[in-house]
């Protein structure tokens, strides 16, 4: 029997109704007709894999990548790139109409004019396979490593250090089981390599030692990361604006489309001289960013180290209007006594809390801007928010990450009642 796809996950899986049930199937694409072999069969959904395909989607292309179909790291390659921007604004879409009972436009996405080798910074698994320690990722919905000889998502540089260390994981005494971490700094290009241990320190040190452009090698292990070379930060910059990243402190790992999404808050924002607070502020990079068209901002964040980055970076580029405050934003932001013509919203994949939200409400500012990681968290908060006062301007998708199913959101809300 040949079923049609109707829709498609962020993970890449078609979505068939077969029986009143929703069925996914692995790398099917909306539109194809295909015959499938069901894999897990649960109450209220099942899962499945493609037999044949009987009419192929034109958007579907050959994946250039040799590890997809194995490696769980990507969803869509398979996908033209065009069409894939199109299903991110569908998902935006059917994220607010079903979870947030909203219905508002949806953009087209911001996508890249080559949507490849764009990552800064990669997270590989140490495994061993036929007896030899390699660099990889899992295979995808599993824990099974499998071996990575390139991934086609990093950047250039970050892409020959793995091939590199990927030769001497015996030499430096590299064990199963542990991660190694790779960035890259976008004012430099400098690299940074962390290590989690143990490993042979003094071999490692003589290994890496005099590789082009590593500046930064670190080794982490019982919950404590030691600089063993090299500066302790890496240095981004986005448009004129330069920052010192603490080895652990999270920032966008596109460069290009990062300068994008900030330059849509900047926009969005307006030159108004306002008084802005940055929910979720990472090491300030947005704050910083906006810094010359606000009065004041307050930044907010629970990691420590990346409020200390924040702080440096104020001094870094000169600015004397942001003050950052280290700690949970839904303890922190209730007991704030000033009033802020606009709140930035930029929490993690979780979306915010609901008491956050709450207090957000109680101090009424004129605009909200929510930058989302994920579409459905970001549903279920608008709805909060649009239930108590405010409305949707402009609903924008970025896409931070071509081949894979994420895509960032940022969102305008208005005040439209007292």
């Amino acid at each position: 029997m040949k079923y049609l796809i109707e829709g498609i996950t962020q993970h890449g899986e078609g979505v068939a109704r077969i029986n009143g049930k929703a069925t996914f199937i692995s790398y099917a694409v909306p539109g194809e007709e295909v015959r499938i072999r069901i894999t897990e069969d649960r109450k209220k959904y099942s899962r499945a894999e493609i037999t044949e395909i009987i009419t192929a989607s034109p958007d579907r292309i050959e994946p250039p990548c040799p590890h997809y179909y194995k490696c769980g790291g990507c969803a869509w390659q398979h996908i033209k790139y065009e069409r894939q921007l199109q299903i991110k604004r569908q998902l935006v879409n059917d994220a607010l109409e079903r979870i947030g009972k909203i219905d508002t436009e949806v953009l087209p996405v911001i996508g890249m004019d080559n949507p490849w080798g764009y990552r800064n910074k990669v997270t590989w698994h140490i495994g061993k396979t036929q007896g030899e320690m390699k660099l990889g990722y899992y295979r995808a919905n599993s824990r099974e490593f499998l071996p990575i000889k390139e991934c086609m998502l990093l950047q250039p540089e970050i892409t020959e250090l793995s091939r590199f260390l990927n030769c001497y994981l015996f030499l430096i005494g590299a064990e199963p089981d542990r991660k190694v971490i790779i960035r890259q700094g976008s004012a430099d290009n400098k690299l940074m390599l962390i290590i989690e241990g143990p490993v042979d320190q003094e071999a490692l040190i003589n290994l890496m030692k005099g590789y082009p452009n590593l500046e930064s090698l670190l080794v982490y292990e019982n919950q404590q990361l030691d600089l063993l070379m090299g500066t302790p930060y890496l240095n981004f910059q986005i448009g004129t604006y330069k920052y010192q990243v603490s080895p652990l402190a999270f920032f966008q790992v596109n460069n290009q489309q990062a300068e994008r999404l900030y330059q849509l808050v900047k926009h969005t924002l307006g030159n108004t001289q306002q008084t802005v607070l940055d929910a979720y502020c990472g090491t300030g990079s947005i704050a910083l960013y906006i810094s010359e068209q606000c009065r004041e901002i307050i930044g907010i964040e629970a990691y420590a180290e990346s409020i200390q980055d924040a702080n440096n970076n104020t001094g870094l580029n000169n600015i004397h209007n942001c003050q950052f405050y280290t700690g949970k934003c839904e303890q922190i932001i209730p007991a704030l006594e000033q009033q802020f013509d606009t709140i930035i919203l930029d929490p993690p994949r979780s979306g915010c809390h609901p008491s956050l939200l709450t207090s957000i409400i109680k101090k009424n500012p004129r605009n909200i801007i929510y930058v989302s990681c994920n579409p459905a968290t970001l549903a279920r908060d608008l709805a909060v928010l649009t239930s108590d006062g405010y409305g949707i301007s402009m609903v924008q998708p970025v896409d931070m990450f071509p081949q894979a199913g994420h895509v960032e959101t940022v969102v305008l809300m208005s005040r439209v009642k007292d």
